[in-house]
């Protein structure tokens, strides 16, 4: 994604739920298809967004939910942790195809949030990309 990827599992990212050549130091892209892991927030995720805070000091996020599998307990209470720390640095985050599950999850969370959070249809992912890259 950027320059400093070093704190990336690159041996493990089969495991690990796709992040989208759509990706850049602007905007993170990710393609929800296994169960969103411990391993893979911590390995994946967050040296991710940890650069994107180090290279533009914002996170804009793009989730799409291909096939959704759930969270394990310990990544979702790793991401509540992430959001009181990283949520004032949210710009844009769209969700492409989320679950009832995920819309109320973010409703929730948006106080949590300073940035705008939009929902958009599988058929819409390239408007959603344009949206979070804007």
């Amino acid at each position: 994604m950027g320059e400093d990827d070093s704190n990336i599992d690159k041996l493990n990212l089969e495991k690990y739920n796709t992040i989208m050549p759509e990706s850049d130091d602007r905007a993170l892209c990710m393609e929800v298809d296994k169960p969103i892991s411990r391993d893979g927030y911590l390995g994946n995720f967050v040296p991710r967004v940890e650069a994107m805070l180090k290279a533009r000091g914002e996170i804009r996020l793009l989730v799409h939910f291909k096939e959704y599998h759930g969270w394990e307990a310990e990544a979702a209470t790793m991401s509540m942790g992430g959001l009181m720390e990283y949520g004032s640095k949210f710009r844009k985050f769209a969700l492409v195809n989320p679950p009832k599950k995920e819309i109320l999850r973010s409703k929730v969370n948006d106080p949590l949030m300073s940035g705008e959070t939009r929902y958009f249809e599988t058929d819409e992912l390239q408007d959603a990309i344009a949206w979070v890259k804007e």
